[in-house]
């Protein structure tokens, strides 16, 4: 596929370690005035600290932040900065913890419709202790991650940086292959949801399964 430029918007890749195999999840974020190395390490720098104070007491003690990578959109030879999490930084919830490949999803809404204008997290480390019974999340642990995207995405309010779902594909041709556009698209995030309580799957966050 050829690269689909976004202008304006930064990738933040936010890379754990579970059980050794590597699981992340990813965010866009787009700023009208755009960015620059100083700018990109000092917001990576803001996200890093929430997800901290915010996210990880949440997750498992098994679970640990390793690093936050930013990489900017514009082409495909566009900045790319790592800020390494040293030494890495564990979640806080005690416990027997869920095996790796359970998730809860936290899907990202816009003011559009369909596929193109909805984003999602599928959010790794979950606690047995956050979970209401063997196929569930508890209210505590569903209402928490809830509010920690919230405040992320009020993070970048201050500096006018706007959390976005990214469109590069402009529906499917003939042959059922996404049609790639020429400049992609962004639509604000204007909120999160958790559609139901039960927990979900991702089969190459296993051990040995995938990177």
């Amino acid at each position: 596929m050829p690269f689909v430029p976004v202008p304006n918007t930064l990738m933040v890749e936010t890379v754990f370690e579970l059980d050794g195999q590597v699981v992340e999840n990813t965010s866009y974020w787009e700023r009208p005035d755009g960015w620059n190395l100083e700018v990109v390490s000092g917001f990576l720098g803001a996200v890093n600290t929430f997800i901290q104070s915010d996210l990880m007491p949440l997750l498992t003690n098994t679970i640990t932040l390793v690093r936050l990578i930013g990489t900017l959109l514009d082409t495909a030879e566009a900045l790319s900065y790592t800020l390494t999490v040293s030494p890495p930084v564990a979640g806080t919830a005690t416990g027997t913890p869920l095996p790796n490949n359970s998730t809860y999803t936290v899907s990202f809404l816009t003011a559009g419709r369909g596929r193109s204008n909805r984003g999602r997290n599928y959010v790794p480390g979950i606690p047995v202790a956050g979970t209401a019974s063997q196929n569930r999340v508890d209210a505590d642990f569903r209402t928490g991650l809830l509010a920690y995207y919230e405040g992320l995405k009020a993070l970048g309010v201050p500096s006018s940086t706007f959390m976005v779902v990214v469109s590069r594909f402009s529906g499917i041709d003939s042959a059922g292959k996404p049609i790639p556009r020429e400049v992609g698209v962004t639509n604000n995030i204007t909120s999160f949801a958790t559609f139901d309580d039960v927990l979900d799957s991702q089969r190459r966050r296993l051990p040995g399964r995938g990177a």
